[in-house]
């Protein structure tokens, strides 16, 4: 898979969206540079400032109810 801006390999996943979840593949550099020069890819940012700590938290939240349900599971066995 090629960067999204460059054609380097995309070594990382980059959130342009947190809610929907939309995501593009990056270079390392641009990865690093699309938050330094945020203003250069306007387009490639397209989140509220507490989005990703929102998403993350929420994704943290998810996983401790799956692996709950799934010793509860276990349990019952």
């Amino acid at each position: 898979m090629k960067c999204e801006i460059c054609e380097q390999t995309a070594t990382e996943k980059h959130h342009i969206n947190y809610f929907p979840e939309r995501t593009v593949g990056v270079c390392a550099f641009h990865g690093d540079d699309i938050h330094r020069n945020s203003g250069k890819y306007s387009g490639l940012l397209m989140y509220a400032k507490n989005d990703a700590r929102e998403f993350y938290d929420q994704n943290k939240r998810i996983s401790k109810f799956l692996k709950y349900l799934s010793d509860k599971r276990k349990s019952c066995r």
